[in-house]
């Protein structure tokens, strides 16, 4: 190890100087002369400013609910006088809590904790250090706390949110319901059409097709229903993206995320053509001769 970084965090109430309301708030605290989870994404004041005696950096997102206007705007955090800094852009919470980055200091008084209590602690390791046997090391002589790397940390608050509360059961429940409603739909317009052309696919039968050229014509028919729909679904999407991006609660679509949606539009289209291969599958080419 090369380091250890105390940082602190916690809730606090944010007062507005304009009228008084009060914001939940979640302040950071760390060490500036560490450099460790310090406010990034600057672009108005600097973090030398936040040395100075109540100096806080906050997201300009978040101008409106904190009731500032930008560098020189004051509140008072935990009846604490509190001025901005500094403003970064980019840096919102899952929770549309506002982050208040500070110094480790002042960061102590506003969520008030003790002077010889610390919350959290970075380690900054060597180049080629072995990470789990660091983490082994500090699990042993320290058996109370969690030791972990930042991507376990990452998967931990993703489970947390996924598993672990409401909103994890409710995003879980509409995906499902979307899914079910999705196949129920597009099942129903493939049968629809297949039926409005049993005497087609009764043709066909009839001059000896094969049921697999059959099959392919109806999968063929899902595919395009597939492509059409998710192309629309996508120009939403980048629409709802862009019209989120300077919100609170930015709305964030990877590519890895588009391929996986796409994959399943394609085996909800396909499967849902199996009521319409049953339907065609029962036709009795004799149906032919008595039109």
């Amino acid at each position: 190890m090369t380091a250890v970084i105390p940082v602190l965090i916690g809730f606090a109430d944010w007062r507005r100087q304009s009228d008084g309301r009060v914001k939940p708030v979640f302040v950071i605290g760390s060490d500036l002369n560490a450099g460790a989870l310090v406010p990034w994404n600057l672009v108005d004041g600097n973090l030398d400013a936040l040395r100075a005696t109540n100096a806080v950096a906050v997201d300009r997102t978040y101008f409106g609910d904190l009731g500032v206007s930008g560098i020189s705007s004051t509140a008072e955090i935990r009846s604490q006088p509190a001025k901005v800094v500094a403003v970064t852009e980019g840096i919102r919470s899952f929770t549309t809590t506002p982050y208040v980055f500070a110094d480790l200091g002042r960061a102590r008084a506003y969520v008030g904790l003790p002077p010889t209590k610390f919350n959290h602690f970075m380690i900054r390791l060597q180049p080629g250090a072995d990470v789990r046997n660091v983490q082994h090391d500090i699990q042993s002589a320290v058996p109370d706390v969690d030791v972990l790397t930042p991507r376990e940390f990452r998967d931990r608050s993703r489970s947390f949110w996924l598993f672990g509360t409401g909103a994890g059961a409710a995003l879980f429940a509409g995906a499902l319901l979307g899914v079910i409603v999705g196949t129920v739909i597009v099942a129903q317009t493939l049968y629809s059409s297949t039926k409005d052309h049993l005497y087609e696919f009764a043709t066909l039968r009839a001059i000896g097709c094969s049921n697999r050229y059959i099959y392919r014509v109806i999968i063929w028919q899902a595919l395009l229903n597939a492509v059409i729909g998710f192309a629309l679904a996508t120009a939403i999407g980048y629409v709802v993206v862009q019209v989120t991006a300077k919100s609170a609660l930015p709305i964030v679509i990877t590519p890895a995320l588009v391929g996986g949606l796409f994959a399943l539009t394609i085996v909800m289209c396909v499967g849902s053509a199996i009521t319409a291969i049953i339907r065609v599958v029962r036709i009795d080419p004799v149906m032919v001769m008595s039109r």
